[in-house]
């Protein structure tokens, strides 16, 4: 059983090291307004608010709130579904398309950066061992 002062150390380094910046542009896309550029970038063809929501598992009216965002940012286009006007259709505009492109350009070089200053092995070690603690960890929640 690990002792107390070997517990606070690991929890200093780990505060110290603040794994979760490293991985914070990467979950952007993995959620949100990100999440859905992404999906719309990698998809080929009519994308529907639908899809969306199964493909990211997500309600519909979350989707709703994100696309609203979306195209008041220029970065989606919205249109009424030809052969049922219940359904939306989604695309991206040139804008949206330049925003994920510069957003996956950045996660490239975030990446590549790190695979020359650590090395891909150890970078490899580093998340494997993360997938290790995670499977060990439990997640804690408080009731007050």
């Amino acid at each position: 059983m690990a002792e107390k002062a070997q517990i606070e150390l690991v929890l200093a380094k780990m505060k110290q090291a603040r794994p979760a910046e490293f991985f914070k542009c990467m979950d952007e896309t993995q959620a949100g307004i990100g999440a859905v550029l992404r999906l719309l970038y990698e998809s080929s063809g009519t994308v529907t608010a639908g899809m969306i929501s199964d493909s990211l598992q997500i309600s519909t009216a979350r989707v709703a709130v994100l696309l609203k965002k979306m195209s008041a940012k220029g970065l989606i286009s919205k249109e009424r579904g030809i052969l049922d006007a219940r359904t939306t259709v989604v695309c991206l505009t040139s804008f949206g398309a330049q925003v994920i492109e510069e957003i996956q350009n950045h996660i490239y070089r975030q990446i590549g950066l790190a695979i020359d200053t650590v090395g891909e092995s150890r970078l490899l070690d580093f998340i494997a061992t993360a997938d290790e603690l995670r499977s060990v960890m439990e997640p804690f929640t408080f009731h007050f």
